[in-house]
Parts: C-alpha cells; structure tokens; sequence
C-alpha cells in the first residue's frame, strides 16, 4: 500500500488486537449493556474495516478516564494500554503515529455548520463572506487541531472541555459552536437540554479539508495495513458511504440538513499534510 515507518513489521500472527479506549461513564464500561450492543459510528466501522481486511482481528474497549487528544498521542507512542484511536489529522500526528488514510467520514467533518444562540441566529444567516464570518467568535475543544485551522482563518477562538462547550455558547462565552456535518443534529438533540437557548443553523456553512483517521500506535505498523484495507474495501463496495448515511449517530443530520440550499463559505487548510490531501481527494465528497 506504499506505506512506510520506522519500526519493523512483525511476523503475522494468528491474531490482531485492537485496543481501544472506552469512556468509564459509558454505558458499556458501566456494565449496562454488552461490547455487542455498543452502537457508536466509529465503532461500527471499525467492526467493519476489521471484517473486511482478510485478517482475524479482535476489538477489545479498554475503560478508563477517556483522555485528552494530546494524551492518547502519547499513549500511542508508548504502546501504553491501547493501540488505536480516531480523531483529526495534523503533521505532528501524522508524524508521530500511523494513520490509515480512508477518512472516516469521507470528508463530512470539514464541513462545519454551526449551533448559535437565537438571538444571533439572523445575524449568521446574513454571512456571505469569510470577513462576514470572521466577525463571530468561535467555540472548540481543548487540543483539537481545528482551533488552529479557524485561528489560520481569521478567527477568534474559545477553548473548553468538549462537555461543556454547548452550555459555554448558552452561556455567551462565544457566538458560534461550529460542527461537522455528519454530527451536529445528533449532539444537538441532547446538547439542547442541557443548553435550550441554542438552535442549529441550516443555512451557512463553513468548509475546510479536515479528514478524521484512525491512528495507531508505530509499534503495530500491520495493525493499521489490514484496518487500512478493510477500508478501502469497504469504500470501494460502497458500504462506507451506505454506513455514514443510516448509522444512528450521522442519519439525523444526513437526513435533517440538506445540502441544497446552504451557502457553504470556504476556508482554507495550508498545513494539512500532502498526504491527507491525496487522501481527501481520492475519498472526500467535497473535494
């Protein structure tokens, strides 16, 4: 697959093993449910990928205090209780740890809508520019590389902790919490209980490059070759795309936003690493 790292492939074994980390607070790590009835998106893809890759592969949930993006890049590195996680592509990343290049949600995640305040919900729609855009401030989590995106942009960024960045916009801490496409119905629908002043806006979009991966640890380079070609083959029978559209966690927003109507400002992305950007243009849907 033209793929190359430093640590030396291993002989194949009789078996893989992903390991995961598993929120403790889950449902699953509660013993409220089994690994089987797990349904999150990433989750079922991988259940996929790992059907579809030729080799007998396991997925074991390791439940712990679910850490920070910055903390699982270390744990990758030192091989330290789990060997694969997702989340979004950077050089540093890239650099560090081995990513399968088939972006997870085909490219939806740059494609950012927003959830705002109602008051401000005329105000956005009124956006037909970046500068128009820029005048609003911005809400992200702690470490994601997306805040470093939307501050190359032009913009003003808030950092909070994923769980309480809604109530943080509910709150006034800033104007906008911008979302991937294939998510934000979803977290709205539980977000606006804890935070009813906010709505989501269905008309004004922002778009930059930005594939989510999933990464492994260096030391399992053939780990990440078969999850790799499990990938593509499920991108090539079009079972990928089948997946993103009806899985429970992305169908709310596949079949809640249109595409149609919504004026979708560009933004750019000048540090996505070369190979992502052959990856979104073999994979993306809006590039």
């Amino acid at each position: 697959m033209g793929f190359s790292h430093t640590a030396q492939a291993q002989p194949d074994p009789e078996f893989y093993e992903v390991k995961l980390p598993m929120d403790i607070s889950s449902d699953f790590c509660q013993g409220r449910i089994t690994w089987n009835q797990q349904v999150e998106y990433q989750i079922d893809l991988l259940r996929l990928a790992a059907k579809l890759s030729g080799k007998d592969i396991i997925i074991t949930p390791v439940c712990m205090d679910y850490p920070t993006e910055e903390r699982r890049i270390t744990m990758l590195q030192a091989n330290d209780d789990i060997n694969m996680v997702h989340f979004g592509t950077s050089q540093e990343r890239e650099d560090k740890l081995l990513a399968a290049y088939v972006p997870l949600y085909l490219g939806t995640t740059g494609l950012r809508f927003f959830m705002v305040r109602r008051e401000l919900l005329d105000d956005l729609q009124a956006v037909h520019t970046l500068d128009d855009l820029r005048k609003f401030t911005m809400g992200q989590g702690l470490g994601w590389p997306d805040s470093a995106i939307l501050i190359e942009n032009g913009f003003s960024v808030a950092d909070g902790r994923y769980k309480t960045l809604h109530r943080m916009l509910d709150a006034r801490r800033f104007d906008l919490y911008p979302r991937a496409y294939w998510q934000i119905i979803g977290e709205w629908n539980w977000m606006k209980d804890q935070a009813p002043g906010i709505v989501v806006s269905p008309d004004v979009a922002l778009y930059y490059p930005q594939p989510i991966y999933f990464f492994f640890s260096p030391h399992h380079p053939e780990l990440r070759d078969a999850i790799q070609t499990g990938l593509e083959r499920a991108y090539s029978n079009g079972m990928l795309f089948d997946l993103l559209k009806s899985h429970p966690d992305t169908a709310p927003s596949f079949g809640g936003i249109k595409l149609n109507n919504v004026r979708v400002i560009r933004g750019m992305n000048n540090k996505l690493p070369d190979r992502s950007r052959h990856a979104m243009s073999e994979y993306g849907l809006f590039d």
